[in-house]
């Protein structure tokens, strides 16, 4: 793909000035593409590492770019394997969201922190850079796991409509989902879930709305109907069996209770993509927590109206200005 070419949006989703695209290879032949930029006259006060949910990719989120290097922090950004421009798994059909175990997600997004995040987080004159983390959907699931895996590597985060619970397991006993996502996986792991395809460009049905911001709910498409390789369809049984299995260890009590670093959550009310009342249960079993419910946001709070996107952002900065920028004694080295 050529990284010049920009549908016909406005400025606030075009590529920041100064963005950089890179790709790591952690295990050989498993391509994973990411971006960054860094404010142009300025130590950034924080480093945001952002984490996308699934069937994305790094061009929708320019615009919360631009919204931090309007605040004066560095921004991060990978596609997940199966999805954007990294590696996807089933070669017969790219567009087929299949996944691997999510520990290997959770292994990239470690990497890539370590090898490449880490290094640019510290300045000869500042010293260290606090990262902070901001994550939506199943981004929020591998970010959580993370969290739970590696404490003290990111000061805070903020999690919008997070994966903790699929909906479509909202009202089956786990040890039935389990028993049935595993038996279809085995049968059928590469086909689409019932009614799943390959993309189209058109607007989700009313009851699959997953924002009520006429112009952001465009962008999606607006990149892949002129970038193929970003097209990525429904998922599959596979990605379903793998991600309630991950599911059912976030929900573990004697696991999530582990996980204590400082976090916002962004609940939307119109949500049919993650099960929210497993999310509520699970958060509030949890220690350094905030709760923020939205009754009128749909699933993708970054994508929504400016009323919705702009509280949830602003009380993220005001969860990083708490934790580091008023603070910066009390960070850890790396």
């Amino acid at each position: 793909m050529d990284n010049n070419i920009t549908p016909d949006i406005e400025e606030r989703f075009r590529q920041p000035k100064g963005w950089r695209w890179h790709h790591f290879e952690r295990i050989k032949g498993r391509k994973i593409r990411f971006g960054s930029v860094f404010p142009q006259d300025s130590i950034p006060d924080a480093v945001i590492i952002c984490l996308q949910g699934v069937r994305e990719f790094s061009e929708k989120y320019f615009e919360t770019a631009h919204w931090c290097l309007d605040h004066n922090f560095a921004f991060w950004t990978l596609d997940w394997a199966g999805q954007g421009e990294s590696t996807r798994y089933i070669p017969a059909n790219p567009q087929k969201r299949f996944n691997g175990d999510f520990r290997e997600d959770v292994a990239d997004l470690h990497y890539f922190i370590n090898e490449y995040i880490k290094h640019s987080s510290v300045h000869p004159d500042k010293g260290r850079i606090p990262l902070a983390m901001l994550a939506h959907s199943m981004g929020a699931h591998i970010g959580l796991r993370l969290l739970h895996d590696h404490p003290k590597i990111v000061e805070c985060a903020a999690m919008s409509a997070p994966m903790i619970g699929l909906k479509v397991f909202e009202h089956i006993p786990n040890p039935v989902a389990s028993v049935a996502s595993t038996f279809c996986s085995t049968l059928m792991g590469n086909n689409y879930i019932p009614g799943g395809k390959d993309w189209v460009n058109t607007l989700p049905s009313p009851e699959k709305k997953l924002t009520s911001d006429p112009v952001r709910s465009l962008i999606h498409n607006q990149w892949c109907e002129l970038n193929e390789s970003l097209r990525c369809g429904d998922v599959t049984y596979g990605w379903v069996h793998q991600a309630h299995k991950s599911c059912m260890s976030l929900q573990n009590s004697n696991y999530h209770k582990r996980i204590e670093t400082p976090c916002i959550f962004g609940i939307p009310e119109h949500e049919h993509l993650v099960d929210n009342k497993t999310s509520l249960k699970t958060v509030n079993n949890m220690k350094n927590t905030e709760i923020l419910e939205y009754p009128e946001s749909y699933h993708e709070i970054l994508m929504e109206k400016d009323e919705i996107r702009n509280d949830f952002l602003q009380k993220f900065y005001n969860l990083i200005d708490k934790m580091t920028i008023k603070r910066p004694e009390t960070l850890k080295p790396f």
